[in-house]
């Protein structure tokens, strides 16, 4: 298990991944890694349940909506731009609206085992995907990338 540190300062190493397959890859890249510097905030059990959640939550649904409007418009929007560009920029605090936080247990082997779990699933999935709760209705593929690029953003402030 790599020994954790946390940054001075915030890091930004302007992080990308395409699709989940490549967060997988990340993920064994960061199993392996000896050292992890993070940047001030969540910790790394924390950050990589959050993202495990949000993939959930595609697939079982967001415990709160935008309304339909806000995501029409300002929701679908951002995703495109978020999409074109190829990486999201968020709060990297905030958590998913309406989502009941438990800490997750603070072993980072069993928070990596998690998330690449959830994106197993995911990739295995063949139910109806459920209206992101900002985005609104996403395609497969459009879900692939935007919880890839949703993952990249929390790496991003992650060193290994």
């Amino acid at each position: 298990m790599p020994t954790l540190h946390f940054a001075a300062a915030p890091i930004s190493r302007h992080f990308r991944l395409r699709t989940l397959d490549d967060a997988l890859a990340e993920l064994d890249r960061l199993a392996r890694a000896p050292d992890v510097t993070l940047s001030p905030g969540w910790d790394l059990s924390h950050t990589l349940d959050h993202c495990a959640r949000s993939i959930e939550h595609a697939m079982r649904g967001f415990p709160t909506q935008k309304n339909v409007l806000y995501q029409k418009v300002i929701g679908a929007t951002a995703f495109h731009l978020f999409d074109r560009r190829g990486y999201m920029k968020h709060n990297l605090l905030q958590e998913i609206p309406g989502d009941v936080f438990t800490p997750p247990p603070p072993a980072l082997d069993t928070a990596i085992a998690r998330l690449q779990l959830t994106i197993r699933d995911f990739l295995a999935y063949e139910g109806p995907l459920r209206p992101h709760f900002a985005f609104g209705a996403l395609s497969r593929d459009q879900y692939d990338r935007v919880n890839a690029m949703h993952i990249a953003n929390h790496f991003d402030a992650i060193e290994f």
